[in-house]
């Protein structure tokens, strides 16, 4: 009787640790701009099926947060942390105005519409993992310093190889890059429960 006393106290204990890991991954990654992401993923990302909503998600997350309220050091703002002539350029493509990058449904939708123009940018034969991996980086560092790091690489399509040669374009702040994007890849897990 003892021993199943025992075995039950720590069945119950097991279950309740499993709870509260449960609800602690819940509060890290808010569910409350899921819809907003999903949606704006599936209007503006080519072959949204294959990278799926909850990659933008960890994006955010690494961004921001998912804080709408967030202001970087250096002036970004929003979900999505667009810098103001970003922001400008994008509400302009958008047709939007300039509206504020602080509204949740503003910013997920800019920064997925942008996301989807640095993946086309990166047209070029390569794997679809490297090609978003790109877009990555180039929103972090900047599309422009990227093709500069592919050019300084003699043209690789990698992106292991192209992110290898951005420290000769950005200096200490390649090391910056290459973190955001293996960052983006452990909340992406994280979110999918270490799938």
């Amino acid at each position: 009787m003892q021993r199943l006393f025992t075995m039950l106290l720590a069945g119950l204990a097991l279950v309740y640790l499993l709870a509260c890991s449960s609800r602690a991954d819940a509060g890290r990654f808010p569910t409350r701009y899921d819809g907003l992401i999903r949606t704006a993923v599936h209007r503006w990302w080519p072959r949204h099926e294959l990278a799926g909503w909850e990659w933008f998600k960890a994006q955010l997350y690494q961004e921001s947060l998912l804080s709408p309220d967030a202001v970087s050091p250096v002036g970004a703002r929003g979900l999505a942390q667009f810098m103001p002539a970003t922001w400008a350029e994008v509400c302009s493509q958008l047709g939007t105005g300039l509206v504020s990058p602080h509204v949740a449904e503003h910013s997920v939708n800019a920064g997925a519409y942008y996301m989807a123009r640095l993946w086309l940018g990166w047209s070029s034969p390569r794997p679809e993992a490297d090609r978003w991996d790109l877009a990555r980086a180039s929103y972090n560092a900047g599309f422009g310093n990227m093709l500069k790091a592919q050019k300084k690489s003699g043209g690789a399509i990698l992106y292991t190889d192209i992110i290898a040669a951005l420290p000769s374009v950005t200096g200490h702040h390649a090391k910056e890059t290459q973190t955001y994007v293996e960052r983006i890849h452990h909340w992406h897990k994280e979110i999918r429960g270490g799938r």
